[in-house]
């Protein structure tokens, strides 16, 4: 058995990108954040492709049945093989997203209790995990696909394109995912001869250590809602760009 940790609370927040502004379009990003209860806490982000209210919606109805198909993989993570259990988790997100039509959208959800942290990912959604007072990428976005160059959760996903990670809880101290939108900032290339990308962790410490100075105040969403609009950001990307942040 692990160690028993208190556990975090997960804060997000979004900019609605300055493409999608400029053509009076939505925020295709779809944020879910539950209320953190009985030792729980984690998200789900999925990134719609394109710039319409119905992708918008699709995005959104697929974060809300992502966490209830999340919350049984989780119970069944010991006692059933992974391709099974991924097969499982892709079928009852579908199950559970309602009539809303399934458009072209990426999903990244993440669960982390006093035992362990667990992310499924498709696409390229991701984050930034430090263990041991260093940043990586344990799920380094996923390319594919066609033009903007990712995969996205579809009724026939193949399996290879779930990604699952999970850590023991106590080993994980700050966990900052992200959109696509944000990818430029926090990931850069590869080391030479790597073909894995390498962590912005200069820029990943000085967004954790504000996150515990200025949690619990007042003032920290307008602080983290600011933070995404800032004008050096939206020279990397002018998509929708969405930040989630937890620390012990």
């Amino acid at each position: 058995m692990g160690a028993v940790i208190g556990v975090p609370r997960f804060s997000g927040a979004q900019h609605r990108g300055e493409r999608h502004a400029a053509l009076d379009q939505p925020c295709c990003d779809a944020l879910l954040l539950p209320r953190q209860s009985h030792g729980l806490s984690g998200f789900v982000l999925c990134d719609g492709a394109g710039g319409t209210a119905a992708v918008a919606r699709s995005a959104q109805a697929s974060a809300r049945a992502g966490w209830r198909a999340l919350m049984r993989l989780r119970c069944e993570l010991r006692r059933i093989a992974e391709p099974r259990l991924l097969l499982q988790f892709r079928n009852r997100l579908l199950q559970r997203r309602g009539p809303v039509p399934l458009l072209d959208h990426t999903l990244l959800a993440c669960s982390w209790d006093r035992r362990r942290l667990i992310v499924l990912q498709v696409g390229d959604s991701t984050l930034l995990v430090r263990q041991a007072g260093q940043w990586h990428c344990p799920l380094p976005p996923a390319k594919g696909d066609y033009a903007n160059q990712t995969t996205f959760l579809r009724r026939h996903t193949p399996l290879q394109n779930i990604q699952l990670w999970q850590a023991p809880a106590a080993e994980v101290e700050a966990v900052l995912a992200f959109s696509d939108g944000l990818e430029s900032a926090f990931l850069g290339p590869a080391s030479p001869g790597g073909d894995q990308p390498q962590a912005n962790a200069a820029l990943a410490e000085l967004v954790i250590t504000e996150h515990r100075r200025r949690h619990g105040a007042r003032s920290y969403p307008a602080w983290l809602a600011r933070s995404l609009a800032d004008p050096g950001l939206a020279q990397l990307s002018d998509d929708d760009r969405t930040l989630v942040i937890a620390s012990r």
